[in-house]
């Protein structure tokens, strides 16, 4: 590997380190989210940081530090998973942390949120 290759991974990991600085977590807490979550490095500030950032704090009105516990967060997608599971437990009132409300399968997440227990495979005789 080139050292200018390298220089240029490490602007970009500093870049990204310096964003999520920005929004008040601190040097401990960013080494612990890419102990924890190493592909957080690797995400685009603006296509994948930002917006679910900005979900986080402006639409589910959670601290910025929820993701410290959870860096996963920044894997699922936005449209697909984060939005509609929030807006589900909004509507029924539930407030759970990141992990419980994206760490579950559907099947799972039925269950326990909407009341849905598992889908028989056949139907009854």
């Amino acid at each position: 590997m080139s050292l200018f290759y390298c220089l240029v991974i490490l602007a970009v990991d500093t870049c990204r380190i310096m964003y999520l600085m920005k929004l008040g977590l601190s040097e401990e807490d960013i080494a612990f989210m890419v102990r924890t979550f190493s592909p957080l490095l690797g995400y685009s500030i603006e296509g994948v940081l930002k917006p679910k950032i900005e979900f986080l704090v402006n639409s589910m009105e959670r601290p910025v530090r929820d993701v410290v516990s959870y860096p996963r967060y920044f894997s699922y997608s936005l449209e697909k998973k984060i939005k509609p599971r929030y807006w589900v437990l909004k509507r029924r009132d539930i407030k759970c942390s990141l992990k419980d409300m994206l760490g579950k399968n559907d099947e799972e997440f039925a269950a326990e949120f909407m009341g849905i227990g598992r889908m028989p495979d056949s139907p009854p005789v």
